[in-house]
């Protein structure tokens, strides 16, 4: 009896033990398991109150597409004792995080970051000096495949003369990886001798400084471009853009751009203000457009801001307008003209014309908008909305093996002021350009992409609204105040 109880005793024992065994085993396959997919399945959260690290769609992109191995290395050291540095050195770790993890989350993984203590890592540093010919402490570089861009301390914060009011760290980084990674960057010239906006204008109707600036931080090489002073349109030109000039296009300049357009497979972006004879009517019909002398005008509370800016919300489906459908984002536009397809140009072969943004079903495109009487819609001289406001048109070509070749593209916009440096902060204008320059230049892996402003926001309210947000705003303390009046006179009784 004994004997039957010590075996029943060393039995519970050894299953008690295998089971000990089990449970380890289930446990540490259990925290592999969860290793392994976090380590291929997780997010990344900026808790700060601004978003500072946060990542733009437009950085994730260009990150998305590198192709080449960028090296940053920072010799700016966390254990300073000045607080300072130790500011800069806590924003540069949280920011290049944002930057490596979105790397390794990609295909490619081609974005490595590197800090390095000069002091305890001598080796270290004295092989970055040589490779880079250059050394010393808290030095920030961007490098790629021998291409370098040293970023200084002070171009990562903004500040008002006295103290530091933002952190441009993105800004800086994502246009230096952009800088090193391409080895050729696109050269856009803009039209000049003809009243055009002024890249150099910081005028805040019609200037467009701000666009200068957004283009070159993004690794692109703006010149200005004379054509009735050359021969033709420079042979490194990528895009051209002119940008709402005040008087007619001469025909001999005509003539070049229809050259460079049609034998060149080039690009261009065209901006044209209402009541201007802009002479581009023949190149204008062999892309199948039509831009009419007419302005477009909307009544719609819904559809005009409060200055009288047209409030665009209406958008075809089309790589330069998918992201603003897909965000549900509104774009500001002065007085438009009608830009539309033309019908003669329907069959032509090779041909695509796409009206790809238009005014509300309320508006209507005067003729007579030069009058300074009241304008009303006169259905045998106007057009009924909606009425397109922009094209994009493209051309292709067959080859004898049946392959079609990628010709040139044109994106007519019956506007200018949306790119003034008044206009451009607002969120959609800024994204419907960039993605228009992204289109014509064929960056696909670029389109569709928000670009988000790092400096200031804009919000753009109809009238309508307006009026709405200022009854909601009075009508809840009014509801709060009878409710609080309600329940005193009850108590009373």
């Amino acid at each position: 009896m004994n004997i039957s109880k010590m075996e029943e005793f060393g039995f519970a024992r050894k299953a008690r033990a295998v089971n000990l065994v089990i449970q380890i085993v289930l446990f540490t396959s259990l925290l592999i398991g969860l290793n392994y997919l976090a380590s291929n399945n997780f997010s990344r959260f900026d808790l700060s109150r601004t978003g500072t690290y946060t990542l733009s769609a437009e950085t994730k992109a260009y990150i998305r597409s590198l192709e080449k191995p960028v090296h940053i290395m920072a010799t700016v050291m966390g254990d300073s004792d000045i607080p300072e540095l130790q500011k800069i050195y806590g924003d540069l770790r949280k920011l290049l995080r944002q930057y490596e993890a979105e790397s390794a989350a990609s295909a490619g993984s081609n974005i490595r970051i590197e800090f390095i203590d000069i002091y305890r890592q001598r080796k270290r540093a004295e092989e970055i000096a040589r490779q880079y010919r250059t050394s010393g402490e808290n030095l920030i570089l961007v490098a790629c495949e021998g291409r370098t861009r040293e970023i200084r301390q002070a171009q990562l914060y903004e500040n008002d003369g006295e103290s530091i009011t933002g952190f441009r760290g993105e800004r800086v980084f994502t246009s230096a990886i952009i800088e090193v990674a391409s080895e050729s960057p696109d050269h856009v010239y803009f039209l000049v001798g003809h009243g055009e906006m002024q890249l150099d204008d910081t005028d805040s109707a019609y200037g467009i400084s701000q666009l200068d600036h957004f283009l070159k931080e993004r690794n692109m090489v703006i010149r200005p471009l004379d054509l009735s002073a050359k021969p033709a349109v420079p042979e490194d030109a990528d895009l051209i853009v002119l940008a709402s000039p005040q008087g007619r296009i001469m025909p001999e300049e005509v003539e070049k751009l229809r050259r460079y357009l049609s034998e060149r497979n080039g690009r261009m972006i065209v901006l044209i203000n209402p009541g201007r004879q802009h002479g581009m009517e023949d190149l204008f019909f062999d892309w199948g457009v039509l831009v009419e002398d007419m302005a477009i005008l909307d009544p719609s509370e819904d559809f005009r801001a409060r200055g009288g800016d047209l409030i665009v919300r209406r958008f075809a489906p089309h790589p330069i307008t998918q992201m603003l459908i897909d965000y549900k984002i509104t774009a500001l536009f002065g007085l438009p003209r009608p830009v539309r397809t033309d019908p003669a140009a329907l069959n032509v072969d090779g041909l695509v014309v796409e009206q790809i943004i238009g005014s509300s079903s309320n508006s209507w495109a005067e003729r007579d908008f030069r009058k300074s009487t009241s304008q009303k819609f006169d259905a045998n001289r106007d057009l009924l909305g909606p009425v397109s406001i922009a094209t994009a048109s493209s051309r292709s070509a067959g080859s004898e093996f049946g392959i079609n070749i990628q010709g040139g593209r044109l994106v007519v916009f019956g506007n200018g002021d949306f790119i003034a440096n008044e206009r451009l902060q607002t969120y959609g204008n800024q994204s419907l350009f960039i993605n228009s320059v992204n289109w014509a230049l064929n960056r696909t892996e670029l389109l569709s992409i928000p670009t988000r402003p790092l400096q200031q926001y804009q919000l753009i309210m109809s009238e309508r609204e307006i009026k709405l947000l200022l009854f909601y705003f009075a009508a809840i303390p009014a509801l709060a105040a009878l409710a609080g009046t309600t329940i005193h006179l009850i108590r009373r009784r």
